[in-house]
């Protein structure tokens, strides 16, 4: 079982709120496809095996998206992860979600690395079908913030810009929160191995060049 999923930024990528937004929506299909192919097959062994690795891979993708535009706004928007990262922490205990309160979640630095960590939240009935809906869902409240609430398309505005920053970024971690629940839920409940897929998913962001 894996102690912790740890998201690194991408220290040479620096994309904006809008090609994030394409960005997940575009790996949010590519998840919504894995896990069709997945879901009504009987296979077993490694082809079921890989057939989850692969899901697994494409939630990575959709929260590596999310978390890399976290740390940019951090950065250029001053919005303060840390303290989101509380608002978030305090909206889930709000809801009720139950989830390890002993552990710090947070921004930490390791090497070269600034990695970001979310809770496994113990929820029942979660599945493969619900988060890709879960996921569409956030995804789409992060679209108002950018089109309706930023008064995109002519209409009054109805936020400022900290506002609108501020709101993004949660619901970037809202996606984020969605997959990282569900991988853990597949390395504990499916075994797949996330520790190795985390070491393949960060060797793929150097080879690319995203990061050092």
């Amino acid at each position: 079982m894996i102690e912790a999923i740890c998201l690194p930024k991408l220290n040479n990528l620096t994309p904006t709120l809008q090609s994030t937004l394409l960005k997940a929506m575009e790996e949010a299909g590519e998840l919504a496809r894995a896990v069709l192919k997945f879901l009504p097959c009987d296979a077993k062994g490694q082809e079921a095996e890989d057939l989850l690795a692969d899901v697994a891979g494409e939630l990575l993708d959709v929260a590596q998206t999310c978390v890399t535009m976290i740390f940019v706004m951090e950065d250029q928007y001053g919005v303060k992860a840390d303290d989101l990262i509380g608002v978030h922490l305090a909206k889930l205990d709000t809801k009720g979600y139950d989830f390890d309160h002993g552990r710090a979640y947070r921004i930490s630095t390791i090497g070269n690395f600034k990695y970001l960590e979310l809770p496994r939240l113990n929820l029942r009935q979660v599945t493969l079908l619900t988060t890709v809906c879960k996921i569409q869902e956030e995804l789409g409240e992060l679209t108002q913030f950018l089109g309706k609430k930023a008064g995109a398309s002519g209409e009054r505005q109805k936020l400022g810009a900290d506002k609108v920053f501020t709101g993004c970024a949660l619901e970037l971690l809202d996606v984020a929160q969605c997959c990282f629940t569900m991988m853990y839920i597949l390395a504990e409940s499916y075994h797949v191995d996330m520790t190795a897929l985390l070491t393949q998913h960060v060797a793929k962001l150097r080879r690319k060049g995203y990061c050092a």
